[in-house]
């Protein structure tokens, strides 16, 4: 049944977007920067799409890569204004999280797989903007500004890219100041009092000197109630701005210099109840339960249906992300190459006021981790222009971040009868004080540093007009550091005013919820990745090619208090990635139609790992196994007639734990020591995911061309947790979205309207089983939004 509603649900997702959809289009579809139409071209052809994923520019069909890419114009005629929002359209990435801080990204089922983040944890998919490396996707996943396109470079791009591009590389790249004097300004206005204000102001200040200068105002009402406080949470409050100077002197010398600075603000960040987990254990256990507890310490709960968009959280949920950043690139072209320089300084903050439990009672009134992240980075790199019988990139790089966390959880009136009552329906509630926890607070300071050092290089020799081979390696050399300073803090009953008989139980209760430990460690360790690609031109609109590469994630680092069995430091991950690729181009240019096949091989996997054979439980980071991913990838775009454009994509991946045999239990097998999950699919992996649009734009007069679009997308259900546990299954859902608008030809205005979510479907986002509260928490999907834009230039 559940594989004829997948069939289903598919088979209605292509007939509404390739069938019915065929009237509705996106504006601009899913390039990167476009040239000209191909030569191939008749009437009506599909423009090729440049890329840069080889630090030069490139025909994208002619690169042995499997890459999708976006533009800037595309993201935004959808309603989209951040990374999350636009993954619809990119089938072979997933985005999980609830916060702005604990995002996970994968790529063909590989990267951390966790809907959280541990800072010790390096991710797998590899964070650019404008060539900088981003190590906290929480800097990329706030609003886009000046955005031009985002490149998904899927398979190991540790080469070019470097460490921790396991699973592919996400590209993002802004628009340059230019020459030409123009202002732009850009609002819109939608349902829950949506608002999004853009002006840009772009000069000349001689033929040499431009500058961007660019302000963003995002703002929107909360799409979830708080019955607590009665008020609508998740909301936004956002603000970025930029500073885009371009030197120029000669037409072989450029020098660009950023800055930015952006802020995220609301009463976001939080969870909803999804399910309350049953009180029978697959063994037959009965335990107490999430009501069963609630009543114990006089709580009375709200929705527990996630989707009735309803909480009753009673302390803060406000945070703050704000983040900037310095970078400047020099770039000289010399006779056939390009000597490049990229210096880079960011700062990434996240200042969260969190309910501990994000339930109505006060278990953990607070629960936070307050981050101040750093980084540098410098690089080096020459790259021929191509056109030559080598062509050959090399660079040095340098990269350094240390993040300043400071973890603080406080414990509220009722964390002794919730948390210290035997877990049994008929047990007697603890007799404890609430006075032994009430007010204690566990603190840790913990710094995580990482000094990375890196040459590499990557040369194409072509053997041939038709045949060439591609090979690189990367040498990577890290010095890694951590801090850990935990200690006991809070305003709490002094133990000599408790009665004698509960002294020595509560001394030993705050040693265990609020540990005192301190230490330091470092530790060095140096890899070596590398690639090799044969390519070969069937013909001039036939393009093959074959590719192997060796990713290498660094080692992680458990910064938590040292419990029984766990290592301070993680194995690397290494990762074998083959690809059989073939990008084609026909029917006179009005057809390109890509296709990869892919199997790769994860081993020392790393991810989030939850021991709770201790108490309180402890979260750290373990090799969990090794997990292969293997499937296939299709990505086409369609111009059949002048003025309409489809691009469809697809992706099956059977994404699985080849190796797992020391799994934690899922909550109904939360009386095993282990489970083994080896042959099962892994986490937060669709099995299928489909996206598309569809475009047309007729000439309506008047010097004005009237447009509509359509676009849609279908993921099939995962597993959220990785260990898979059925109470964080993620069912299957597709999504639809359209707009429709008219605009001046040469885009001196342009009038539209949008919406995303067309047909409000409910969805999830991640599900995370909490067996302390006895449910599972959920990060929902957006509701129907729609608005309208107004855009002007002058």
């Amino acid at each position: 049944m559940q594989n004829y509603r997948a069939r289903g649900i598919k088979g209605a997702f292509l007939s509404t977007l390739l069938g019915g959809g065929a009237l509705l289009a996106l504006p601009g579809a899913v390039f990167a920067q476009t040239a000209a139409p191909a030569p191939d071209g008749g009437d009506a052809s599909v423009e090729s799409i440049v890329v840069t994923a080889r630090y030069r520019k490139e025909d994208a069909q002619k690169v042995p890569i499997a890459i999708s890419a976006i533009s800037g114009d595309t993201i935004a005629a959808q309603g989209a204004f951040n990374l999350k929002q636009s993954v619809q359209q990119l089938p072979s990435l997933n985005i999980q999280g609830f916060s702005g801080r604990n995002q996970t990204i994968t790529i063909r089922g590989i990267g951390t797989n966790s809907g959280g983040t541990n800072d010790g944890l390096e991710q797998g998919v590899g964070l650019y903007v404008d060539g900088v490396y981003r190590p906290r996707t929480g800097s990329v996943i706030t609003d886009l500004i000046d955005v031009e396109s985002i490149q998904l470079l899927r398979g190991p791009q540790g080469t070019l890219f470097g460490k921790n591009t396991v699973a592919g590389a996400i590209d993002i790249k802004t628009r340059a100041p230019g020459f030409t004097n123009e202002a732009k300004a850009e609002a819109s206005y939608g349902n829950y009092d949506y608002f999004r204000g853009y002006v840009s102001l772009n000069a000349a200040l001689n033929d040499e000197i431009a500058f961007r200068v660019s302000y963003l105002r995002t703002s929107r009402g909360g799409l979830i109630h708080n019955s607590v406080y009665d008020e609508d949470w998740d909301n936004l409050d956002n603000h970025s701005a930029r500073f885009d100077l371009l030197y120029k002197p000669t037409d072989s010398f450029r020098l660009r210099f950023i800055a930015d600075y952006s802020i995220q603000k609301g009463d976001v960040g939080f969870q909803s109840i999804a399910a309350v987990l049953p009180t029978r254990l697959n063994n037959g256990t009965e335990v107490r339960g999430f009501y069963r507890r609630a009543a114990d310490v006089g709580y009375t709960p709200g929705s527990v249906n996630a989707f009735d968009r309803e909480v009753d959280i009673d302390s803060s949920q406000y945070d703050e992300m704000p983040s900037y950043g310095f970078q400047a690139q020099a770039d000289l072209d010399l006779s056939g190459v390009t000597l490049t320089a990229i210096t880079a300084y960011r700062n990434w903050k996240w200042i969260p006021n969190y309910d501990g439990d994000q339930i109505g009672a006060e278990i953990s009134t607070f629960g936070v981790v307050d981050t101040d992240q750093q980084q540098f980075s410098q690089e080096f790199r020459i790259a021929s222009t191509g056109e030559r019988t080598v062509d050959y990139s090399a660079g040095l790089y340098y990269f350094w971040q240390e993040a300043d966390d400071k973890q603080r959880s406080i414990y509220g009136k009722d964390a002794v009868a919730w948390l210290r009552t035997a877990n049994t329906p008929t047990a007697t509630v603890s007799p404890l004080p609430t006075a032994i926890l009430d007010g204690l607070e566990s603190y840790a300071h913990v710094v995580p540093a990482t000094h990375s050092y890196a040459a590499y290089g990557q040369a194409t020799w072509n053997i041939s007009p038709r045949f060439r081979l591609t090979g690189g390696l990367r040498y990577t050399y890290e010095h890694k550091t951590g801090l850990y300073d935990a200690e006991a803090r809070g305003d709490v009953a002094a133990i000599s005013s408790l009665p004698a008989e509960y002294q020595a139980t509560a001394i030993a209760l705050r040693a265990a919820y609020a540990p005192t430990a301190s230490y330091y460690v470092t530790k060095n360790t140096d890899n070596i990745s590398g690639t090799l690609i044969a390519a070969y031109d069937v013909s001039d609109a036939v393009h093959a090619y074959y590719s192997y590469a060796r990713g290498y994630k660094s080692p992680g680092i458990n910064l938590v208090r040292q419990t029984l069995g766990v290592d301070i430091f993680v194995k690397p991950e290494k990762v074998d990635a083959f690809e059989l690729g073939l990008k084609t181009r026909f029917a006179g240019g009005a057809v390109e139609l890509n296709g990869a096949l892919f199997w790769t091989q994860d081993k020392n996997y790393q991810a989030n790992y939850a021991n709770t054979s201790v108490s309180p439980a402890a979260y750290y980071i373990a090799n969990v196994g090794t997990l292969r991913s293997r499937g296939v990838e299709l990505d086409a775009r369609f111009a059949p007639v002048e003025g309409l454009n489809a691009t469809f994509a697809a992706t099956y991946n059977d994404a699985k734990y080849t190796k797992y045999t020391n799994a934690v239990p899922d909550y109904l097998n939360s009386y095993k020591t282990s489970v083994d999950l080896s042959g099962r699919q892994a986490a937060g992996a669709p099995k299928w995911a489909l996206g598309g649009t569809v475009d047309y734009s007729h000439a309506a007069g008047g010097n004005r061309d009237l447009y509509i679009g359509a676009d849609g997308s279908y993921r099939s259900g995962y597993y959220a947790a990785v260990n898979l546990d059925p109470y964080s299954r993620v069912q299957g859902y597709a999504l639809f979205g359209a707009h429709a608008g008219l605009r001046q030809s040469e885009g001196k205005w342009d009038v539209s309207v949008w919406v995303r979510n067309l047909f409000n479907k409910d969805y999830y986002n991640t599900i995370a089983v909490n067996a302390t509260y006895g449910v599972a928490l959920a990060s929902i999907g957006e509701p129907r939004l729609y608005g309208l834009t107004l855009k002007g230039k002058i």
